[in-house]
């Protein structure tokens, strides 16, 4: 299976990272280089995807349509699986068997979320049991976002490429993993323990070595639009109730 890993040309202590945690396990890899906002915007236009600056930042369109080329690529080129990553990720125990080869992949695994995330996610109840049961491959029924490891077949990549004609983007963690669950039939899948995470949630209170715009960006942008009076107070409750709900049948993914 081959193995990509989205990063800037620019971001030369992110690629040192990649190098470094891929090479620990001998997992062969190769960069895509991530496109910037002054090409994300064209691109997206071209292929006539409905965008609005309120929301999406160019950074976060540029991420969206880094990520949009390589499911374009996997398409053009006939690739069967691809696994993909964002360049902060840090890789679990034995990473090497699941990603040096895609025979463990049942055919009807199109979308592999392989990052933990969230604290706690929906999770449907029967279990796939891989890499000599120490994990297992479960559908995921509700949201968990980010977007810095999964793997898709060509038929997943289609899939995506299909759905993101028909919306108004918005961050590309909450299209992949929350609008898409919700609004089609087709299944999405979490490997538990997750494979790999990122470099701010391995470690919340350490100041992150890995730096990004992109975080900065996406804050600046949630703040125009923080809701006021009435809308704020329904907001509020909801956010409450989907806490209580989560914390009652949500599990935890952890990270191995």
């Amino acid at each position: 299976m081959k193995n990509i890993v989205i990063s800037l040309k620019t971001a030369v202590a992110r690629r040192e990272h990649i190098v470094k945690e891929f090479g620990k396990q001998n997992i062969g890899f190769e960069f895509f280089d991530a496109l910037t906002a002054d090409l994300a915007r064209p691109l997206a236009e071209k292929m006539q995807l409905n965008i609005h600056d309120d929301f999406l930042s160019p950074g976060e369109l540029a991420c969206f349509m880094s990520h949009v080329s390589i499911w374009q690529k996997m398409v053009d080129e006939q690739i069967p699986h691809l696994a993909i990553f964002e360049d902060d990720v840090y890789l679990g125990k034995d990473a090497a068997e699941l990603l040096n080869n895609a025979g463990w992949i049942n055919p009807n695994w199109d979308i592999i979320k392989t990052e933990a995330f969230a604290d706690q996610v929906f999770l449907g109840k029967t279990q796939s049991k891989i890499s000599n049961g120490m994990r297992h491959i479960v559908q995921l029924m509700g949201k968990n976002l980010g977007t810095a490891g999964y793997i898709l077949s060509i038929e997943g990549a289609q899939k995506y490429l299909n759905y993101v004609q028909q919306i108004q983007l918005i961050p590309l963690d909450q299209v992949m993993f929350d609008e898409f669950i919700r609004h089609t039939f087709h299944p999405v899948y979490q490997m538990t323990p997750a494979l790999c995470i990122q470099e701010m949630m391995l470690f919340p209170e350490k100041k992150t070595t890995l730096s990004s715009d992109l975080i900065a960006e996406r804050k600046s942008r949630m703040k125009k639009q923080k809701k006021k009076g009435w809308a704020k107070v329904k907001l509020e409750i909801l956010r409450i109730l989907k806490q209580v709900k989560y914390a009652l049948v949500g599990k935890r993914v952890e990270f191995k």
